[in-house]
């Protein structure tokens, strides 16, 4: 009898661990949003903040795009080459899928940005264009 459960626990462990790799794999596979923002370059409003605008939308099977409504999109920055992004701000977008915010430049050195959705309803993890700020 304990014979008989060992083995069960073990083909059921088995089936668990198989079914996570199965759906880990897929998740590369998913289709992408569409983030499309313009780097705020000339967009300054005060001495170091800048405006950055964008919008996100979701392609559909038929070839539409419908907005990204009412979700979040994470603003991430990095100050080096081998630094790890750091999410600096969640925003939320509107009904029509789009987003503002105020980002903040160093007095010294560059920032890198981007913008980050989180996978979910079938799409996967989306990463904006990759921008740098900065004062000269």
């Amino acid at each position: 009898m304990r014979k008989l459960r060992a083995v069960l626990a073990v083909l059921i462990a088995a089936l668990l661990v198989g079914g996570v790799l199965a759906t880990g794999a897929t998740a590369g596979s998913l289709p992408k949003r569409i983030i499309d923002e313009v780097p705020p370059g000339t967009k300054q409003v005060s001495y170091n903040a800048f405006k950055l605008k964008g919008t996100v939308m979701e392609p559909q099977a038929d070839g539409t795009l419908l907005p990204y409504a009412n979700q979040k999109v994470k603003i991430l920055k990095k100050a080096c080459g081998t630094c790890q992004w750091k999410t600096v701000k969640k925003v939320k977008t509107n009904d029509a899928g789009a987003y503002k915010t105020r980002i903040y430049a160093p007095s010294k050195g560059r920032w890198k940005w981007r913008s980050k959705v989180d996978h979910s309803n079938g799409y996967g993890n989306t990463k904006g264009k990759i921008w740098t700020l900065y004062f000269d």
